[in-house]
């Protein structure tokens, strides 16, 4: 090929390529920047609004070309805001919108003005800053969505201030036109400072000769800055209107589609419950309201009370998710099996439809028939487990599913019993052989266990492994779990520091001098050491509190009580104490006191009595030896002798 060619396709081929880029430039939607103009020096806030057609994505951001990638924040599918930092070199910049993927899908115009120059007047003692508030709306909401003429709806709308001041006599203010402000139309909200927002809310009546489609609301914004300049910001918010009489009819109807389907579980067996959600789509061409959802009932029954679902209103291309609670009905075919689902629905204009759609399901019968087995419950003998302690633990294993469980093999701490622990197996090993279990039957296996002398008293998780064949060719497997709980079990000793006996009788007050000694190994902190009994009256204090008490160390208790019988009576001793759990237990063992009857002639009408005939110094009858005893007890309590 000749060079005069060659350089003829080269020129051909840059002239393509610099087209094409011309082409995809001048193909950007262009957008609107405010302000449009910043001080180079200090930089700012700008926001950036879409024009028709452009829709921001929540992961967009902002490129100054010739200067990078700006901080950017999303506002809503209309509206971004980007931070151009001080310092940057002034003159005109092109600003581009980035999707994720790097692509161009908006463009604007940014100037940054260099700093003024410095003149020979003389500056004042403080510069004001320069800027100006800026008000914009950066979120509204119109309650309820769409409003029908002659109905009241309210507006909400959330203004920003992105300026570089604080607004001074904030105002918002909605002067009405198309719609009618109920109550004060002005809001005053005084100062707002520099990337604050505030909310104001007015409500509003529809006019009943109003047509349908989207109308305007006006929004007034204004503030002043601190030196007393006024600025104004106003701007719309657009309101749908349906249920008209008047103007253009709409044409068109709502049309909902299933556009996904998913169930859990994923695989579904008869008479087990299962949620099936949908994802609806109104891809119709008005908006659907009093959407009815429901399933076939012959072939899933709801769990409760109906299987309808319903929601208020599904707007031109909007999405939503429903979900309905079923249970599968029995059947004996298994596999992708169809279940159709009912609509019903109106809109606006009074039109009502109906509709059928099937979804697909997936439906295993084996399940129905293969066996499924279950740790219904466990225990421990004895209950609590101390460490050192030989205990029997036995299990209940019920088989919940439909077919008989043969061959089982049942083993503690796994397999191979490398998880058992604190536990070691004690007259056999950790394992257990079941010959079969039937469907809905329970077995029960029991074995020997010892907890280790070190164990630590906390639950302890152990696993119990499950291997069964299936009777259909098939061996399953399963881990289940369970918790015994290890604390250290308290030795008391609880006993009278001094006898007691001959010193108890009817109606006449003895000491009771109790001793608790903690001859154990732990300590242990108890709470509360107390006395109670039946045909006891107690004098005085008859609880004290202990603290921690170590090993070897002792308590006592002098209670006072007063028996209303004779005979042997029992003390309870009640230890109240904290386990290394944390838990408060309660420790009781019992002493016996013997109490006498009060010799007649010591009671109320007795000759020595304190109604009695004798009288101190008088004669009496020789003294016996119950009257001795007694005589000797009131002596010791100072009482008289």
């Amino acid at each position: 090929m000749k060079s005069g060619t060659k350089g003829l396709l080269f020129i051909l081929f840059m002239g393509l390529f610099l087209a094409g880029m011309a082409s995809g430039v001048m193909a950007q939607t262009p957008v609107n920047v405010e302000p449009s103009s910043l001080r180079a020096d200090i930089g700012g806030t700008i926001s950036i609004y879409t024009a028709v057609g452009v829709t921001f994505p929540e992961t967009c951001t902002v490129r100054l070309v010739e200067y990078g990638i700006l901080e950017t924040t999303y506002v809503n599918p209309t509206a971004i805001q980007a931070i151009v930092p001080a310092g940057a070199k002034a003159g005109n910049y092109t600003l581009h919108v980035l999707d994720s993927e790097g692509n161009v899908i908006g463009s604007g115009a940014l100037k940054l003005a260099a700093p003024p120059k410095p003149t020979s007047t003389p500056e004042p003692e403080s510069t004001p800053p320069p800027g100006r508030p800026i008000l914009t709306v950066r979120n509204y909401t119109v309650e309820p969505a769409q409003v029908r003429p002659g109905q009241e709806f309210t507006v909400s709308v959330e203004v920003y201030n992105n300026g570089s001041r604080a607004g001074e006599n904030t105002m918002v203010v909605f002067p009405g036109g198309t719609f009618v402000p109920l109550g004060d139309k002005g809001h005053l909200f005084w100062q707002v400072h520099i990337n604050a927002t505030f909310v104001a809310t007015q409500r509003f009546r529809v006019p009943t000769e109003l047509a349908n489609g989207i109308h305007n609301l006006n929004v007034q914004l204004s503030a002043n800055d601190w030196e007393g300049a006024h600025y104004d910001y106003p701007t719309t918010i657009p309101v749908e209107v349906v249920g008209s009489s008047v103007g253009v009819v709409p044409t068109g109807k709502p049309k909902i589609l299933i556009e996904d389907t998913s169930t859990v579980p994923t695989i579904i067996a008869p008479g087990t419950p299962f949620t099936l959600t949908l994802r609806l789509a109104n891809r119709g061409s008005r908006t659907a309201i009093n959407v009815m959802t429901c399933a076939d009932a012959a072939t899933a029954l709801p769990i409760q009370g109906s299987s309808i679902e319903a929601a208020d209103t599904i707007r031109i291309d909007d999405v939503i998710t429903v979900s309905l609670p079923l249970l599968l009905a029995s059947g004996k075919e298994g596999g992708q099996q169809g279940l159709t689902i009912t609509f019903e629905y109106a809109d606006y204009s009074g039109g009502n439809y109906s509709d059928q759609q099937t979804v697909s399901i997936d439906v295993d019968i084996s399940l129905a028939r293969r066996p499924q087995l279950l740790i219904k419950n466990y225990h421990t003998i004895p209950e609590n487990i101390s460490p050192g302690d030989s205990f029997t633990l036995t299990l209940s294993l019920t088989n919940v599913g439909g077919g008989e469980a043969q061959r089982l093999m049942l083993a503690l701490g796994g397999e191979e019993g490398e998880e058992l622990g604190a536990f070691v197996p004690v007259e056999g090993s950790n394992a257990s052989f079941i010959a079969s279990i039937a469907a809905g039957a329970t077995e029960v296996v029991t074995m020997r266990m010892m907890a280790a002398g070190n164990a630590e008293t906390k639950v302890h998780n152990l696993p119990v492994a499950l291997a069964y064949d299936t009777g259909s060719g098939t061996r399953e497997k399963d881990t289940q779990r369970i918790s015994l709980m290890v604390r250290r079990r308290p030795a008391f000793k609880v006993s009278f520091y001094r006898p007691v006996e001959g010193t108890a009788m009817v109606g006449q007050p003895f000491p009771l001098p109790i001793e608790v000694v903690n001859t154990g190994t732990a300590r242990f902190n108890i709470s509360t050491l107390e006395a109670t009994g039946a045909g006891l009256e107690f004098m005085g204090e008859s609880s004290t509190y202990v603290g921690n008490l170590d090993p070897g160390a002792s308590w006592t208790l002098d209670a006072m009580a007063t028996a209303i019988i004779s005979g042997t009576v029992d003390v309870i001793v009640n230890i109240h104490y904290v386990d290394d759990l944390n838990q408060t237990q309660v420790l009781s063992q019992v002493l016996t006191v013997d109490v006498m009857e009060l010799p007649q002639e010591f009671g109320p009408d007795g000759p020595m009595g304190p109604d009695g005939p004798l009288g101190p110094g008088e004669e009496s009858l020789p003294e016996t030896l119950p009257q001795k005893a007694l005589r000797f007890l009131k002596g010791m309590l100072g009482l008289g002798s």
